[in-house]
């Protein structure tokens, strides 16, 4: 069917500003053996949501516009990836100036210029090039930009149901609105990421003004007949840990990179190694080649157990370890952890920032959001659990 032409929705954004990314995974914890789970999207369903407060003719021009053309596709700014103009460009020119490296303008996309407070003096135009420092389009500009104006990719969105607009006063209206993106949204490249026994370690700094979670779940069935005893039994046979991270990206980088481990997660879909964000091991002393001495809680007390057998070595001012262990034998005040590979050798207990437990887990969820706050800081919420596996 052919659409209707799309409009720019040039209105300035604040409040709770977000995208929301929608996976769809199909798959069932097993009783037993390994789990499995298929991908039903190829891409995300994304939902843009943002507040607004607008006054006078820029709400009554909004309101019109939404009156007429509501059911109509629009041309929606993607506000994270905002980004000041760094020279003027003249009416008839086909370059703008802009830093766009880890922002998602593309060759043949579209994107608005607009200058801030003033929805009237937007201009959408399309890409033909993309550099780091530069946008070259396909048409010539219409109207003289000044640097400093605001330039931001945008995509093709449909209202995902009519905003309400308050009567705050006759002639002010603060709004929520959401859109529905009727086009596939570039999540960035996948970027190289730290691995352990051949899949991704989630190693995204943690925002601690919210504490992680972790909860030492395990999947349990209650058999009960309402006659004779209850029965439970442990259908995984092992931990399979809940964990809640609140995640903070600063700056068009590191927003970038949040987008593309949430592309390879793809929802539920793909496992990744989590920390759990705890001192789980309390060093004695400088490590030897394949051995770690700990003080004692009772680690040797029980069987090795997947999700509470492989460790992450956080070091200062170097990379952090991966290692599994192997054996946990006694010694003074302590207990002797046996890796399975050799440490580097030349740091002290100093040097050794934490030592955590790793649980290979999925995301709960098949939805993400990632909220804007300010320009360029984003924050997202991540909550992992458990899978059953053999490795």
């Amino acid at each position: 069917m052919e659409l209707e032409a799309a409009i720019a929705w040039p209105f300035a954004m604040g409040g709770a500003i977000a995208e929301r990314y929608e996976w769809l995974t199909d798959g069932m914890p097993p009783a037993y053996g390994m789990e499995t789970t298929h991908r039903l999207r190829q891409d995300p369903r994304v939902l843009l949501t943002f507040d607004g407060l607008e006054k006078a003719g820029a709400r009554r021009w909004m309101e019109h516009l939404v009156a007429m053309h509501g059911a109509g596709r629009w041309h929606v700014p993607l506000a994270c990836d905002a980004v000041e103009t760094t020279a003027a460009a003249a009416a008839d020119a086909t370059v703008v100036g802009a830093d766009t490296a880890h922002r998602r303008f593309v060759a043949g996309g579209n994107a608005m210029l607009v200058m801030p407070g003033q929805p009237r003096l937007a201009e959408m135009v399309r890409i033909e090039e993309v550099q780091a420092d530069a946008l070259f389009l396909e048409t010539p500009l219409l109207r003289d930009w000044p640097a400093g104006s605001l330039l931001m990719p945008t995509l093709g969105c449909w209202l995902d149901g009519a905003p309400q607009f308050s009567r705050f006063t006759g002639d002010d209206a603060p709004y929520s609105v959401a859109f529905r993106a009727g086009e596939t949204m570039p999540l960035g490249a996948p970027e190289s990421v730290p691995s352990y026994r051949d899949l991704p370690v989630f190693e995204q700094p943690v925002y601690w003004t919210q504490d992680p979670g972790y909860t030492p779940a395990r999947r349990v069935a209650t058999l009960d007949d309402g006659i004779g005893p209850i029965l439970l039994h442990d259908q995984a046979g092992m931990v399979l840990p809940r964990i809640t991270v609140e995640v903070t990206a600063v700056g068009a980088a590191e927003i970038g990179a949040h987008r593309s481990l949430l592309a390879a997660l793809s929802g539920r879909h793909h496992p990744v190694w989590v920390p759990s964000f705890a001192q789980d091991f309390r060093l004695l002393a400088a490590p030897s080649s394949t051995t770690l001495d700990v003080e004692w809680f009772g680690f040797g007390d029980w069987p090795l157990q997947a999700n509470r057998r492989d460790i992450r070595i956080e070091r200062h001012g170097a990379a952090p370890l991966y290692r599994r262990i192997t054996a946990v034998n006694p010694v003074t005040d302590g207990e002797r952890l046996v890796l399975d590979a050799a440490l580097p050798g030349g740091f002290s207990v100093d040097q050794v920032a934490c030592i955590s437990f790793m649980a290979l887990c999925r995301q709960d969820a098949d939805v993400n959001a990632l909220r804007l706050w300010g320009q360029g800081v984003v924050q997202s919420q991540l909550t992992f659990v458990g899978c059953q596996h053999g490795l």
